[in-house]
């Protein structure tokens, strides 16, 4: 495996799937893996050492070397060819000059595809990925909905791809005390706002709640709000309800313990890590209407329409105002939750590995 998703990513869907392979391989028996690392601030590969070298520890703690040194190790490792197989971590094409073994690409969804005019007009990345998805041997889809759109985007036959599921523990987590910053009821929004993403149409809907339920807050985990997002919600008058933390992993897990429900307001998704976290949390889960989303959580999450705020808003309020079908759908989204566990997701990718290099 190389470097690109972990210099990309402190903490995503991403880097912790590679994380995962990487550790089950690890301790696998016939298989050795290796990832092309220098230095990385991955939370993922935390307990994880790749090099000892003072040059290492000292002049790659500023981000822009340890990125540069990262590709470059990289390249170095490709060059030597002295693996039977590659993975690359994302989509940059850089080292399709440099590989002479075969190599397996992941697609984890179609949306720079799907909603190009959510993307900046000179992002090379759709031309990147296609050109991966060209040169691959085997790909990974991590859904039915991602393999569907390979086959319509880019007429990629179907033995070319094999769908594996990602997973997670899906243990019932440890009932965690709630935090001191969320005290009041809320609906708690994880992780990435872009454009797909659905947010502003998001937080008119909540807009609309918060005039029947004044007390009511919005917990937004992931990075601090931008300026944009910030202008926005001082003009709607929203920041008195809202809540902006950078969660660990254990306050994640208490705030969705404690949340009113969690919600997904993203027009198009890969996969959905969160949902199945809602899941092991006995978090009530609302959802956009979507293949995928339909796909992963089944009948334990309820749907709105992604693209009417009346949708979102009256979905919010029957869930806020008191759901009694509450205990049924908890019930629900743990039989969801046996669909994807962590050892199946493994196995079914080692066995795609297995079947490159027959």
């Amino acid at each position: 495996m190389d470097h690109q998703t972990f210099d990309m990513q402190k903490y995503g869907g991403i880097s912790r799937y590679f994380a995962n392979l990487h550790h089950y391989l690890q301790s696998d028996q016939e298989f050795e893996n290796q990832v092309a690392l220098l230095r990385t601030e991955n939370f993922y590969l935390k307990n994880d050492r790749f090099s000892n070298s003072l040059f290492t520890r000292f002049m790659l703690k500023r981000k822009k070397k340890q990125v540069k040194y990262n590709r470059q190790y990289s390249i170095d490792r490709i060059q030597k060819n002295d693996f039977d197989l590659f993975h690359p971590t994302y989509y940059d094409p850089y080292f399709l000059g440099h590989l002479k073994k075969p190599f397996v690409l992941t697609v984890h969804d179609m949306i720079h595809e799907l909603y190009p005019e959510y993307f900046m007009s000179f992002d090379e990345f759709t031309k990147f990925k296609r050109l991966t998805i060209a040169k691959a041997d085997h790909i990974i889809a991590i859904s039915e909905s991602t393999k569907k759109d390979l086959k319509n985007i880019y007429a990629i036959p179907d033995e070319k791809i094999t769908v594996v599921y990602h997973g997670i523990d899906i243990t019932k987590k440890t009932k965690q005390q709630q935090l001191s910053q969320t005290d009041s009821p809320y609906i708690l929004y994880i992780g990435d706002r872009t454009g797909y993403k659905n947010f502003f149409n998001f937080l008119n809907a909540f807009k609309k709640v918060i005039f029947a339920y004044p007390d009511l807050k919005l917990v937004c985990t992931g990075s601090s709000f931008n300026s944009i997002e910030t202008e926005f919600i001082l003009r709607n008058r929203l920041s008195n309800n809202i809540i902006q933390i950078g969660a660990t992993e254990e306050e994640l897990n208490a705030l969705y313990q404690h949340a009113i429900c969690y919600v997904s307001p993203s027009l198009l998704e890969g996969f959905g890590f969160p949902i199945l976290e809602a899941f092991t949390n006995d978090c009530i889960t609302l959802l956009s209407d979507t293949g995928c989303f339909r796909e992963i959580a089944g009948e334990g999450a309820i749907y709105f329409d992604p693209l009417s705020i009346k949708s979102m808003t009256e979905c919010m309020i029957s869930v806020v105002s008191g759901f009694s079908g509450r205990a049924e759908k908890i019930r629900q989204g743990h039989l969801q939750l046996q669909k994807f566990p962590l050892e199946k997701s493994m196995k079914e990718t080692k066995a795609v590995y297995q079947n490159i290099l027959l």
